[in-house]
């Protein structure tokens, strides 16, 4: 698959995670509809994000460094935006909770990064 494929497909998903995420946003109400009402907003949001961050951070990736590999790119930005978004649901999921205070932000940020390390510690292992 070319960067061009990946792009392509990646826009297309995310623009019907965000599309999913209005729809869920709109359509449902929470009070009626439960934890599921509480579920799809998380996951649309989360994809969406993702989607958004790794597009974007492929897209700067190849632009700024074009003498790595394009997969590298992807594979990087892809995974940093996992990260990324999860970090993002976590604090909101926090925020939601009622949970959310800086100690709670520095755990899960301490958590995101110390993930990252293991991922960027086991390639470098590799090769």
């Amino acid at each position: 698959m070319t960067f061009k494929d990946y792009s392509i497909v990646m826009a297309i998903a995310t623009v019907a995670a965000w599309a999913g995420w209005i729809v869920v946003l709109v359509a449902i109400d929470p009070t009626a509809s439960g934890w599921l009402g509480f579920l799809f907003f998380y996951l649309t949001l989360g994809m969406a994000v993702m989607g958004t961050l790794s597009i974007a951070g492929a897209g700067i990736r190849v632009w700024t460094k074009r003498e790595e590999l394009v997969s590298r790119h992807v594979s990087r930005s892809f995974r940093q935006g996992l990260l990324l978004a999860f970090l993002c649901m976590g604090a909101l999921g926090l925020l939601a909770a009622g949970l959310f205070t800086w100690w709670t932000a520095l755990l899960l940020i301490l958590l995101i990064s110390l993930s990252e390390l293991v991922f960027l510690s086991a390639q470098r292992g590799r090769g």
